[in-house]
């Protein structure tokens, strides 16, 4: 068998064979329970139930008290009372609900010793209002279908188009789709990249702990050596990928009958959820992953102890984050931002910024094919130059941190050539 390959497989079956892939299978789907789990359980401590509603128009209070889905205490009526009972903590607070001298605008204030989530907040406010358009609609003597067709919004559509043969034709484009999907994607990478950018260093600086990196070089070349370790890992990447989409489709097909999913579908098909995250989404994804893990590795060789990994991995760390906060900043709402424009063509930043572009449909095919032709040339210059210094560098045992051991390893290279 190949000796790439060799190293390739040994890397990938000590790997994926280990406790911390198993942790980083399960590590997304954990966060996402204790985050459910604290925020049920936040929201259970902090939740307001039980309140008194106040106001000097009886047909208002009575209308919000209909209306509402707090637990209301109906026998008191009056602000003193009121006070009285938050005192004595047997409400959570209440409601003072007043209108203008013409009796036509409404206005609400609560009271209570803990503050509402935005969820009730949003919840008192609608009521509110639906009560005010009510008694306005009686005042002008409005009808509900008018009531109705006032507060119908106008509806915008928007369609990307593109010129064959002198005629119009629609691209089929769902802006939202494409622009979820570009999130999802940029999410993705940021996940991906930081789980495996230290096992990536690891997995490199591990042998250099030992002091075997000379018996192993001297089996096979630098280059092979080098390129069989980002292989392996990306392997481990692509298992990793393709247990999440087993269970995805798992998940879709145990829940396609449900309301939410028939809800979700109606809004959008599976063709347009599968075009968006493939194409230039995939390309993107699988680059930048790509890019980040050689780089990695590359980082991983100039440390000479497993333990200073971490300390290895942090200009991908810091280049993975200004990427990732970029595209959540600006992506949605800003794609045409100059950070935005200038970073799409910038390696290791345009996999995470250009995705949002194409999904705003703010950059032309040409402006893709040239971020993808320096990516490209960028990840195969890396690969050749990481792979070229590696020898250097795996050869380096040196505690004075990053930079010196870089320095050394370049003086080795020039000496070599000599």
């Amino acid at each position: 068998m190949n000796k790439f390959w060799v190293v390739a497989l040994e890397t990938y079956k000590r790997n994926v064979k280990s406790v911390t892939f198993i942790v980083m299978i399960l590590a997304p789907f954990l966060m996402v329970g204790f985050s459910l789990l604290m925020g049920l359980v936040g929201s259970n401590f902090e939740k307001v139930s039980n309140i008194a509603v106040v106001s000097k128009n009886e047909l208002i209070r009575e209308a919000f008290i209909t209306q509402t889905d707090f637990d209301v205490n109906k026998k008191i009526d009056t602000e003193e009372a009121a006070k009285k009972a938050l005192e004595e903590e047997k409400i959570d607070g209440f409601l003072v609900i007043d209108t203008d001298a013409e009796g036509s605008q409404l206005s609400g204030e609560y009271f209570g010793d803990t503050s509402l989530g935005t969820t009730d907040e949003m919840g008192i406010t609608q009521i509110l209002t639906g009560i005010q358009v009510g008694f306005l609609s009686q005042e002008l003597n409005l009808s509900a279908e008018d009531i109705q067709k006032l507060s119908q919004p106008a509806a915008l559509a928007t369609k990307t188009v593109e010129f064959k043969d002198g005629k119009m034709t629609d691209k089929g484009v769902n802006r939202i789709v494409m622009t979820i999907s570009s999130v999802f994607i940029g999410l993705a990478m940021y996940m991906i990249i930081l789980m495996y950018a230290q096992v990536t260093s690891s997995e490199v600086a591990s042998e250099k702990g030992t002091r075997i990196m000379e018996i192993i070089l001297s089996s096979t070349s630098a280059a092979k050596h080098f390129y069989g370790k980002v292989m392996g890992i990306f392997m481990v990447i692509l298992t990793q990928v393709v247990v999440y989409f087993g269970i995805g489709l798992g998940a879709f097909l145990f829940m396609k009958d449900t309301d939410m999913v028939k809800d979700v579908l109606k809004v959008v098909s599976i063709r347009e959820i599968i075009k968006s995250l493939l194409g230039y989404n995939l390309i993107y994804l699988l680059l930048g992953v790509v890019i980040y893990t050689i780089l990695s590795a590359f980082c991983g060789s100039l440390v000479s102890k497993s333990e200073d990994a971490g300390k290895a991995v942090a200009p991908v760390t810091y280049l993975t984050m200004i990427g990732f906060f970029l595209t959540m900043i600006f992506g949605m709402s800003d794609p045409q931002h100059i950070l935005m424009r200038v970073t799409s063509y910038i390696p290791f930043l345009s996999s995470f910024t250009m995705p949002s572009r194409i999904a705003s449909g703010t950059v032309t095919d040409m402006g893709v094919i040239i971020s993808l032709l320096i990516l490209v040339v960028s990840t195969l210059v890396l690969l050749k130059i990481s792979a070229s210094m590696y020898r250097s560098t795996a050869l380096v045992y040196s505690d004075d941190g990053m930079w010196k051991a870089l320095k050394k390893s370049m003086s080795i290279m020039k000496s070599e050539k000599r």
